[in-house]
């Protein structure tokens, strides 16, 4: 055998390898020509659309698969070619009849010397991976309610206790909490307590403003309580305008504070 036949045969080994490994990929791959036109689908593929591949081949892409993307500007694959990029992106795809959602990845179709011939696409089906992401987020929201109480301990009086670090998430949360409890129990008192906040910065005194601001808006007075001695200096070096905070230094404090602006009068005793 001569080096030019060798070498050919080689090509040949590894043509026929890469297409073995192609074919084995657990999800659907296919490559087009420049025109759209399906040059190769894999066995996954061909099995999501119930046809052989000599039905596939040779046919349109956007004809086969009907993806919302399809013939639109949309149309990673067709910017893969346009643009010589991958690209990744969520699109919908029919299997056996029924659409499902699926990952995307689209990358240009080059030959041996590096010239784009067409494209390549692999569909990777994330429907389960949806469901788990809506689960934890449903998980992640009631976490975040339970984390975040509004408990009435009198006729106009509700109790916010802060436990934890204060994202800004978890700052919305508060407020909507907060927002929907004054309305509820028509509370003209809000007495939130920060002690089991461990960092008191300027992004949480910003959100204790807010949840002050948002309180007068619906008729409520905020009381604040247990800000340490630290957080004082803290915010107070951070220039942070507390004037229009009601703050008092413990929770029994705040209690007698929250009676008295009621028109009730208790003993901190």
């Amino acid at each position: 055998m001569t080096a030019k036949q060798r070498e050919s045969a080689k090509v040949s080994r590894e043509l026929e390898m890469k297409l073995a490994v192609l074919e084995q990929i657990p999800t659907p791959v296919f490559a087009i020509d420049k025109e759209f036109h399906i040059v190769f689908m894999n066995p996954i593929g061909c099995s999501w659309h119930d046809m052989t591949m000599d039905e596939i081949v040779g046919r349109k892409c956007y004809d086969i698969l009907n993806t919302p993307h399809c013939k639109s500007p949309e149309c990673r694959v067709q910017r893969a070619i346009e643009m010589d990029e991958i690209f990744i992106t969520q699109n919908e795809m029919t299997r056996n009849g029924v659409a499902v959602p699926v990952q995307n990845t689209a990358a240009p179709l080059k030959d041996s010397s590096g010239l784009i011939i067409g494209g390549l696409q692999y569909c990777v089906d994330i429907e389960e991976r949806l469901k788990f992401e809506e689960t934890l987020a449903s998980q992640s929201q009631t976490i975040m309610e339970l984390s975040t109480p509004v408990i009435k301990i009198w006729d106009g009086i509700i109790f916010l206790p802060m436990v934890g670090i204060i994202d800004t998430q978890r700052a919305k949360q508060i407020i909507e909490n907060l927002l929907a409890a004054i309305v509820e129990y028509e509370a003209r008192v809000v007495l939130f307590d920060v002690t089991g906040v461990p960092i008191i910065d300027t992004r949480v005194a910003q959100s204790l403003l807010d949840t002050v601001t948002a309180s007068r808006m619906l008729g409520a007075e905020v009381v604040i309580t247990g800000i340490s001695p630290d957080a004082a200096v803290t915010l107070t070096k951070l220039d942070v305008d507390l004037s229009q905070m009601r703050t008092l230094g413990t929770l029994r404090a705040g209690i007698v504070e929250s009676f008295k602006l009621v028109g009730t009068t208790i003993s901190a005793g």
